[in-house]
């Protein structure tokens, strides 16, 4: 049985809350997703659950999705995954934006990083993730499918109720505008777990989006 634990983490104790997501198995297998700040928190729950945290995957490469990174890492010894077009950006301020939230660009061993394509599978035990790059919040940004919970962790991609804005550093509305379709396509009346805000069903926040997107003069499958 694969279980979720949803974190919301204070970036450096301001009002920017991220979601941080531990899933793991009935073994104490694990991963975390987005790590986003308060360490001793994430810390807290994984010795809690007397979890084994094999990896952690990062859904894109902002700093507030990585600020407890450098100190997970250290502290569960696991590997980092990421897309290759985002493996850059965790350790440049000028692409994560770390310093605007107070936060710093990683220093981990580059020997830690797994680079990410679309459609690779990461298995933790009984959790089986599929990779799904959504490039538009950033060029590398994935989406990460659960077959066995059927549910989706959609990072700055997909909100409960928007998409993610596409004006930063390697953002793009049309790569956002073919992902969201890529999406929308494929899956329907399945739990979305976003990067920020609340979880969602996916058919509900299509409507959201649909609409915004209508408002640009687009039309999504």
């Amino acid at each position: 049985m694969v279980n979720v634990c949803k974190l919301e983490l204070n970036i450096q104790k301001s009002d920017h809350i991220t979601n941080c997501y531990i899933l793991y198995d009935d073994e104490k297998n694990a991963c975390v997703i987005d790590p986003a700040d308060e360490f001793e928190k994430i810390k807290n729950e994984i010795d809690k659950l007397n979890l084994n945290v094999e990896y952690v995957i990062l859904t894109h490469g902002h700093a507030d999705h990585y600020g407890a990174l450098d100190k997970l890492v250290e502290y569960t010894n696991s590997k980092v995954y990421i897309h290759k077009n985002d493996v850059e950006m965790i350790f440049k301020d000028e692409y994560s934006y770390a310093s605007q939230m107070n936060l710093n660009v990683s220093k981990i061993n580059r020997d830690k990083i797994l680079k990410l394509n679309d459609k690779d599978k990461i298995n933790v035990g009984e959790i089986k993730l599929e990779v799904i790059h959504t490039p538009g919040h950033t060029a590398g940004s994935i989406c990460l499918y659960e077959k066995n919970l059927n549910e989706l962790f959609t990072g700055d991609t997909l909100f409960f109720d928007s998409y993610g804005r596409c004006d930063l550093y390697s953002g793009s509305f049309n790569d956002m505008v073919t992902s969201l379709n890529k999406l929308f396509e494929r899956f329907s009346d399945i739990i979305i777990y976003p990067g920020h805000n609340k979880t969602s069903n996916i058919n509900s926040t299509k409507r959201w989006v649909r609409m915004l997107m209508a408002m640009k003069g687009v039309t999504l499958g």
